[in-house]
């Protein structure tokens, strides 16, 4: 990602164990294979259980006048014990970013990136928004230019289960847009405008396709004008529906808080603090939402909880999902980096970052009930080693902006995030995974 420019309600307590109760993972975090200075990691799983990674590989730092960077694929073909070396996506274009990956049923892999490239006038440079599938298990990469149009930050990509509808949401004027393929990404067609953004900016979190065919969005928006200035701006995190393939959609608002630069409560250098969301969708269609929110400017953010079985007609009320103790400073764990991944009817995992025990970590914590109660908090951030900004306290900063999730055939929920350097002076690629 180029820049993020990234009310307390009543929540009640979903029934399970005490917020400070969390368990050690089964495995230990790994760092993936030659993944130093890779970012912004995306996961996804096959079919057959064949787990893949994609992120961004620099070459130099991110202000040196060489600077590149190239998205590479790992794949893992034993449940994520081991992965193997990092494989280029494709070698066109330069400045490759903001990677998202996804499966389809067949096992086909798709990956959707932005990149650079000299303007066709001759003059400067021109932004593309590309997909590269694999029809080989990720060893080999077709990649094509969906378009050009208005293309200005951070893709999310979507593809149904049979691999026919594809869909991607990028950040644009005069608001979000979204092509679509119903060919299998044979043709895409046209951007089209989800939402007018009236002076507003959209930041694309979180995309799923329903097996009713329906398309999910989360999104928050905020201020153009309040963010420029660097001024605090209330954030509004919205939920968009398509039942038409794109065409027209429908919104819910979830939950509004303010963004505050360096407004962390627990790291004042931090560049911002804003509200994040994500979701996915189940196999009945039932929408599951999580994400953030803080009572006031600079306070911890909980991680709530919400839930439609109905389109997205009516929610769930929030529920807290963690608002864990922080004993160094005598408050709540603020949270950050999340993510929402589902599996058949029932089972729903949360993967999120905060920073209970004094620096970051990695934590998951699933529900087998559809989102009722859920389970033990896992820690997967557990080594205290591997690298010079891992400590017992955790990690140092989260490199990049976000990472991935995905359930396996199995149940076990599949995390990557990635961690390093303030300033993403350096960091590289963890992963773990969680069996409920």
């Amino acid at each position: 990602m180029r820049t993020l420019t990234a009310a307390a309600l009543g929540c009640m307590i979903v029934a399970g164990l005490s917020a400070q109760s969390w368990q050690p993972p089964r495995t230990h975090e790994q760092q993936l294979p030659e993944s130093i200075d890779c970012w912004e990691p995306a996961l996804a799983v096959g079919p057959g259980g064949d787990i893949y990674v994609v992120a961004g590989r620099r070459n130099a730092p991110l202000r040196d006048p060489k600077y590149d960077q190239k998205q590479v694929i790992w794949r893992s073909a034993d449940h994520g014990t081991s992965f193997s070396a990092p494989a280029p996506v494709s070698t066109d274009g330069s400045k490759h970013y903001d990677q998202r990956i996804a499966v389809d049923g067949s096992g086909a892999v798709w990956v959707s990136y932005m990149d650079d490239v000299p303007a066709p006038t001759g003059r400067g440079r021109q932004t593309r928004l590309r997909v590269a599938r694999s029809t080989d298990g990720g060893r080999t990469f077709s990649a094509q230019t969906v378009t050009t149009e208005h293309v200005s930050d951070k893709p999310e990509l979507a593809v149904s289960k049979d691999g026919q509808h594809a869909y991607i949401v990028y950040t644009s004027t005069p608001g979000p847009r979204v092509i679509a393929s119903h060919d299998g990404g044979a043709s895409w067609s046209e951007p089209m405008v989800i939402v007018p953004n009236d002076n507003r900016h959209f930041w694309p979190e979180a995309l799923s396709v329903a097996p009713d065919g329906s398309v999910w969005l989360a999104v928050p928006s905020m201020s153009d004008s309040d963010i420029a200035a660097g001024k605090p701006t209330m954030v509004t995190l919205h939920v968009f529906r398509s039942t038409d393939g794109g065409r027209t959609w429908h919104g819910s608002d979830m939950s509004t808080s303010m963004r505050v630069t360096r407004g962390c409560p627990h790291r004042p250098d931090c560049p911002v603090k804003v509200p994040t969301i994500s979701i996915a969708v189940d196999a009945r269609s039932r929408a599951h939402v999580l994400y953030t929110e803080g009572p006031a400017a600079e306070s911890p953010y909980p991680l709530l909880y919400r839930s439609s079985a109905d389109g997205g007609t009516t929610w769930s009320p929030p529920a807290t999902v963690d608002a864990s103790p922080r004993p160094a400073s005598n408050d709540k764990a603020d949270h950050d980096y999340i993510t929402i991944a589902t599996s058949g009817s029932d089972r729903v995992c949360a993967a999120w970052v905060d920073d209970r025990r004094g620096a970051l970590d990695a934590f998951a914590r699933c529900s087998t009930d559809g989102g009722r109660t859920w389970g033990t908090e896992t820690l997967l951030s557990d080594r205290p080693d591997g690298a010079e900004y891992k400590s017992p306290a955790g990690f140092r900063m989260f490199y990049g902006h976000y990472g991935g999730a995905a359930i396996d055939r199995d149940g076990r929920f599949h995390i990557v995030w990635a961690e390093g350097e303030p300033g993403y002076r350096t960091g590289s690629v963890w992963f773990n995974s969680v069996l409920p």
